[in-house]
This record gives structure tokens, sequence and C-alpha cells, in this order.
């Protein structure tokens, strides 16, 4: 198992989406942002759970920059990450996402690796968003932060823009 093959994503968290936005542009010279505010059903270890966020992402060549701004329901894994002080608005990484083409090998790679899932999704989602299959594990005590395996239909691949010329794994 090569477990951090198809590593396509960090991801970071705030309480402002649109200044983090305005600082990570401006210093690192990333515009524009695609956004989306996703309302999702997800499956939680409490059960199935409402979620809605706002994202931002950017393709800074291979490796795709996704910012997430928790807004209602199950946020407790975003807010987990960020300081207590609501104005401050500095994105704090919080994930890496793996790509995955193939969802019964993620489920087995998922299973073997014995982290703690906290949240997988979307089970439903008023976006249009194409066929996708997100699941977030609890890396924490062993990496410091969350990990993401990601499952896309070739339309959703298509929707995030993944990048020309990029390998697919």
């Amino acid at each position: 198992m090569m477990f951090l093959r198809g590593h396509m994503q960090n991801a970071y968290v705030t309480h402002d989406l649109d200044k983090a936005i305005e600082i990570i542009g401006n210093q690192y010279d990333m515009e524009p942002f695609q956004r989306i505010d996703p309302v999702l059903t997800i499956k939680t270890p409490k059960g199935h759970q409402p979620m809605a966020n706002r994202v931002a992402s950017y393709w800074a060549g291979g490796l795709n920059i996704e910012i997430i701004q928790p807004v209602s329901g199950y946020v407790d894994d975003y807010l987990a990450m960020l300081p207590a002080d609501k104005t401050d608005c500095v994105p704090r990484f919080h994930h890496i996402s793996l790509r995955r083409d193939d969802e019964a090998e993620m489920r087995q790679e998922i299973a073997a690796l014995g982290l703690p899932l906290a949240f997988e999704g979307p089970l439903t989602s008023e976006a249009e968003i194409p066929p996708l299959i997100f699941v977030y594990l609890d890396g924490r005590k062993s990496l410091g932060h969350y990990v993401e395996f990601t499952w896309k239909s070739p339309e959703a691949w298509q929707f995030v823009g993944w990048p020309e010329g990029r390998p697919v794994w």
C-alpha cells in the first residue's frame, strides 16, 4: 500500500473565506479561486447530519489549494483546527486529500489504515455537483491533521478542473 500516492490537495479552514482568499491571493499570487457553497447531508459517527460550508479552490500547478469556511450543521471537525478568536481569519491547515479512482480499493485502504472516521459524504447535496465521495479520517494523533480520501466520477474531476497533463494515479 502506498498511502500518500495521489496527493492532490492541501486544504485549510478559516473563519472568513473572503478575507482568507484575499490573504492567500495577495501573498502567493493565487487568483481567481473557484467558489461553491455546498449544503450537504453527511455520514458522521453521530449519524446522518447536515453540513453547510463556503469553499474556494485554486489549482497551483498540479496541487489544489482548498479553503473552507464552516457555516452550519456538523462542522466540528473543521472548527477543531480554528482559533477561538473568530476575528482571526488566517487560514489554518486542515487536511490533505488523496485521489482514488477505484471506490472499493479506496474503502479497503481506509479500513487498513484504521484511522477514526470524522465524516463522509455527500449522502445528499443541494449543489449541482457530479457524483463524488469524500471520506475524512482523523489523522491528528499520527500526522497532526485530517486525511481525506476522494473518489470522483470523470464529470466531477472535470467540474473541479483537474489540470491538463497532471497524471492520474
